[in-house]
């Protein structure tokens, strides 16, 4: 799998290079060629579900979680 998708958009190792240090993961020399494959997997996944279609009337947002517990429940 390329490193970068084929209208040259995504750069997964770039994106490592980036976001490895603002998460605090520390990506050794033996690990970044299957980080690579899994991030170029994750960002071909992701195309998927950004093209499918979507019927814009059957758009039902999910709840909002808050933690704790429900409001009114005395328990």
């Amino acid at each position: 799998m390329s490193k970068s998708d084929a209208g040259g958009g995504f750069d997964a190792a770039r994106h490592l290079d980036a976001m490895a240090p603002a998460l605090g993961l520390t990506i050794t020399a033996e690990q970044r060629p299957v980080v690579l494959q899994f991030i170029a997997i994750a960002q071909a996944m992701s195309e998927i579900v950004r093209t499918a279609p979507l019927d814009s009337a059957s758009l039902e947002l999910a709840p909002v979680f808050r933690p704790g517990a429900p409001r009114g429940d005395a328990s």
